[in-house]
């Protein structure tokens, strides 16, 4: 059957006039088509028009293609877009932190039927790469990990932001102070940026995308005492140094009073233990602590609001129920072992570690450790104790693990008895680093396939025998 594509000649003219209009600016001409893809075709009559009401020059700015793009969209989308100008010029954002943050703004509702705020969200940023006002920069699983915005983009969503008072974006020391709700340093800062001007103590929200210039005390003796009302903290990569604390290990108590947090970000700064008091955040949703190690015991039994929880947590942590928790990375053998996996039901995203330092408290894991986790989509196991003893374990995890995305071993065992009849091993896109197979194990393989993400395997130790059947090496 042969298909013929039917053209339309008017659309063909409008089409070719705006790219015309557009003067060779490639951006200008990407924005456009993903504004005129989610319209009808006896709509483009108007799109163009209201063009040629703002041509400058007789061309098309991309200003004015954004401002054409921008007032189609819905209002939680106008805030999911302008939300991306907080983030550094060039700046690849993480897809998930974005996610988060977003639902702490309060800017995205449950869908009311089977999608939680985190998947609409994600829907959201969807939409926005759909229409071309942001770039996907990577993706895995089919879902962008990494997004970016353009140059110019980010320019006029900063100055549409500045428009409403949407956010303040600070660039520099000498920054006037705001009654902004949000406000967002780029430079570095040191406590005499922070003890010299005057807080705003209607500030909902402060994030931190600078360098740190010394440690930092009296903003978080002082300063923070009297932002009561912030729902988002983001100090990643700051060191804290207050009275009464030593530094590099126990997060300041007065953070733990900031009562409204839904989100609160301390990754990278150097953190070994958070206070009894973290139990004042029962609103909190969002703990990243990740890049710190937790070598104590945790207790956030009280956190019952909390989605997800970054950190590594190498000491005994304490979760509760967690029945809202989505995200654990990462957690100890031991204290996993502890956990009643039953209320986890919501659990997508989960990491067990266990290091050197806990050896002598390691358990050891199976399959049925995890049967009750059916909205599971991520699995990291880096725990030695784990053993898959065949392959009807293997062919059995359809059973445990109904939602699975992706699922990373690492420094798991094989038993040296098992896979007696496996034919075929094929390990495809696998981060290996490592491979040993002893002599007796998979007597009756007859084809072994290897495609390593990072190139070759640098430790291999297979049996002679396997050698000839290697593919893809």
């Amino acid at each position: 059957m042969n298909f013929q594509w039917v053209v339309d000649e008017d659309l063909h003219r409008i089409g070719k006039v705006l790219v015309q209009k557009c003067d060779g600016l490639p951006l200008a001409i990407v924005v456009l088509a993903g504004l005129l893809s989610k319209k009808r075709p006896n709509e483009w009559h108007e799109v163009c028009a209201s063009v040629w009401r703002f041509l400058k020059d007789n061309s098309i700015h991309i200003s004015t293609v954004f401002d054409l793009s921008f007032n189609e969209l819905h209002y939680e989308l106008k805030l999911c877009f302008l939300y991306l100008s907080v983030f550094p010029e060039d700046y690849e954002i993480d897809v998930e932190k974005l996610i988060h943050l977003l639902v702490a703004e309060g800017f995205i509702q449950e869908d009311g039927e089977m999608m939680m705020e985190e998947d609409v969200a994600r829907h959201y940023i969807e939409e926005l790469i759909d229409i071309s006002l942001v770039e996907a920069v990577r993706r895995e699983r089919g879902k962008v990990v990494f997004c970016r915005i353009h140059d110019l983009l980010r320019d006029v969503a900063i100055k549409k932001a500045k428009e409403i008072n949407f956010v303040s974006l600070v660039y520099n020391e000498h920054h006037s102070s705001t009654t902004c709700r949000r406000e967002v340093v780029h430079h570095l800062m040191d406590n005499n940026y922070l003890c010299d001007r005057r807080v705003n103590k209607q500030m909902r929200s402060f994030l931190f995308f600078g360098e740190q210039k010394g440690m930092l005390g009296s903003y978080v003796k002082t300063t923070n005492l009297k932002l009561k009302l912030l729902r988002v903290l983001n100090l990643r990569g700051l060191l804290f140094d207050c009275e009464g604390y030593i530094p590099f290990m126990s997060l300041p108590d007065v953070i733990c009073e900031l009562i409204h947090l839904r989100y609160l970000g301390v990754a990278d700064t150097g953190l070994r233990h958070l206070p009894s008091l973290i139990s004042n955040l029962q609103f909190l949703q969002t703990l990243d602590a990740s890049g710190n190690r937790f070598e104590g015991m945790t207790d956030l039994r009280k956190l019952t609001s909390l989605r997800h929880l970054m950190g590594r947590f190498i000491g005994e942590l304490l979760i509760g129920d967690a029945v809202n928790l989505q995200t654990l990375r990462s957690i100890s053998s031991y204290s996993w072992s502890k956990i009643q996996c039953k209320s986890l039901k919501n659990l997508r995203d989960l990491e067990i570690y266990d290091s050197g330092y806990v050896e002598l408290t390691r358990v050891r894991l199976n399959l049925s450790s995890f049967s009750n986790l059916t909205n599971l989509r991520a699995l990291t196991l880096r725990v030695p104790t784990f053993r898959i003893s065949s392959e009807a374990v293997v062919f059995h995890m359809d059973v445990f693990f109904p939602s699975l995305e992706s699922l990373t071993f690492s420094g798991t065992n094989l038993d040296a008895q098992g896979f007696a009849r496996l034919r075929k091993l094929a390990l495809f896109r696998v981060r290996l680093d490592s491979l040993w197979i002893e002599e007796e194990a998979m007597p009756s393989l007859m084809h072994l396939n290897l495609v390593n993400r990072f190139g070759p395997v640098t430790k291999m130790m297979i049996p002679d025998r396997f050698l000839a059947l290697v593919r893809g090496y």
